[in-house]
């Protein structure tokens, strides 16, 4: 059974669009299929939620939330829970967009599929997990990313 995805947006930067978000309410569910084709995490629990909740947010949200649960007082790009919360953080993915030549679009929705990873079971503590996680998380990105949206393009540099 797939879980059912919901995203909250609550961080408004033009660059997030409308149509742009129905198009990851389209494609994600895709993502997340193709995902739980794949071999399972030793932390896997993805296929036994009900709902995975993601949440848009900014640097200073996803901050407390970082200090609160992690000790950790600084931005982050995606905090994932085990009981299918995804927190990922728009200005971060707009910073490390403009500093590689990213869409920041492409990169926010690299947050929600690591998210997404990491409760199909994968971890990224060590340079092995790391990369077993990125060698799953990269295809899927690369097929099931919305492209940015054109109309604004202009403001994401």
């Amino acid at each position: 059974m797939l879980p059912r995805l919901e995203i909250y947006l609550n961080s408004h930067p033009k660059w997030i669009t409308a149509r742009w978000l129905c198009a990851c309410e389209q494609s994600l569910p895709l993502l997340v299929q193709a995902l739980l084709a794949c071999p399972k995490g030793p932390q896997h629990v993805l296929s036994s939620l009900e709902t995975v909740e993601i949440s848009i947010v900014n640097d200073a949200a996803i901050a407390r939330v970082h200090a609160e649960f992690l000790n950790l007082p600084s931005a982050t790009d995606v905090i994932t829970f085990p009981y299918g919360e995804i927190i990922v953080s728009a200005q971060t993915a707009r910073r490390f967009a403009r500093a590689h030549s990213l869409s920041p679009t492409c990169e926010l929705f690299r947050y929600i599929t690591h998210g997404l990873v990491h409760l199909h079971g994968y971890l990224d503590s060590t340079p092995e997990q790391r990369a077993e996680l990125f060698a799953i998380q990269e295809p899927l990105v690369e097929q099931f990313c919305p492209p940015s949206d054109p109309d604004v393009m202009d403001m994401t540099r």
